[in-house]
């Protein structure tokens, strides 16, 4: 699409790439948005330990924008992608993930095509399937979401893995953070990310589902689109995507304790109906383990609910880290 269509439709796409010691992996990220149709390419790098990121893009990519946030945690990160990006979209892409071609023209395309939307995620695919650890991952469910378009809340109505299901389902179910986009101007006036979700080992995970659910309580509308296409590279040893999955657990029941909290009227009953089923849902799968029924062994499992368990208490701890580590970046 060329400059003049996107200036008539009033749409300009920023990607971001937010990473932390990872510069290979940022110049094959890179390398799959050359010849994308963006506004702009931004890196945002989390409190780097060195100058290796700042040189691979200024060597290798000199079109692309760098930026340093110095408080670590993705969601420090993404939250400065929102203040450095001037596009009304704004397009994270992980690291260790890669665009597919026609990525940014169909996510700009599902913005531009109507102002009603808040959030749209994509269809995120195994980049590779050759060890015991990416089979595992697959196995579990992956990140892929399957090939129909999905619109929330019109199609919360419809069974979700066979069952009637709370709109919260459906935010956590439609999507991952590998990659999604944002209108931008609408993620600034709800505050931007929960920086204390997604800070790293304290509470690894919930910033992407705690954001389409805060836009889908805003009245804005989340899509999921198949046809925008992008690979993430999972973890290769079984041992890191155990710890990985927990971490999701610990992540994910934070977020749904927030969301408690901050709900109204029935919504609140809704919400945490949810979070006492997925308090439950590892036990439930220990279950179904023992008749051989569930891919993961009874030691994950145990230990994805260990960790679901302490993820009330984890998110009252890291928004404390959240506020010192912000403390510390303005002194």
């Amino acid at each position: 699409m060329s400059s003049e269509e996107t200036r008539r439709d009033g749409t300009r796409l920023s990607a971001v790439i937010c990473t932390r010691g990872r510069p290979d992996l940022v110049a094959r990220a890179l390398g799959s948005l050359t010849g994308q149709d963006v506004h702009e390419v931004v890196v945002v790098d989390n409190a780097p330990e060195d100058d290796a990121t700042c040189r691979l893009v200024r060597e290798r990519f000199p079109g692309v924008r760098y930026a340093v946030e110095s408080s670590r945690g993705l969601d420090f990160a993404r939250n400065r992608a929102l203040r450095e990006a001037t596009g009304e979209v704004v397009a994270y892409l992980d690291d260790d993930a890669v665009a597919a071609p026609g990525w940014a023209s169909t996510l700009r395309s599902v913005f531009a095509s109507d102002p009603r939307v808040g959030a749209c995620t994509v269809r995120v695919e195994a980049l590779a399937i050759e060890t015991p650890g990416q089979r595992l991952f697959e196995e579990n469910g992956g990140y892929a979401r399957g090939l129909e378009r999905i619109r929330l809340p019109d199609d919360a109505d419809r069974p979700l893995h066979g069952h009637a299901a709370p709109l919260i389902a459906w935010a956590v179910s439609v999507g991952s953070g590998c990659s999604f986009a944002l209108r931008r101007g609408l993620v600034l006036d709800l505050g931007g990310f929960d920086e204390a979700l997604d800070l790293g080992w304290e509470l690894p995970g919930g910033g992407d589902h705690d954001m389409l659910w805060r836009v889908l309580q805003a009245g804005y509308h989340v899509v999921y689109e198949p046809e925008a296409l992008a690979h993430h590279e999972h973890r290769k040893e079984e041992s890191a995507v155990y710890a990985q999955l927990a971490g999701h657990q610990r992540g994910l029941v934070a977020f749904l304790t927030k969301s408690v909290v901050t709900a109204r009227g029935r919504r609140r009953l809704s919400v945490l109906t949810f979070l006492l089923w997925r308090l439950l849902k590892p036990g439930v799968r220990l279950v179904r383990r023992a008749a051989r029924r569930d891919p993961l062994p009874a030691a994950a499992l145990l230990r994805m609910w260990v960790n679901a368990i302490m993820g009330p208490a984890a998110y009252l701890s890291a928004r404390r880290t959240a506020r010192l580590r912000a403390a510390e970046a303005h002194l």
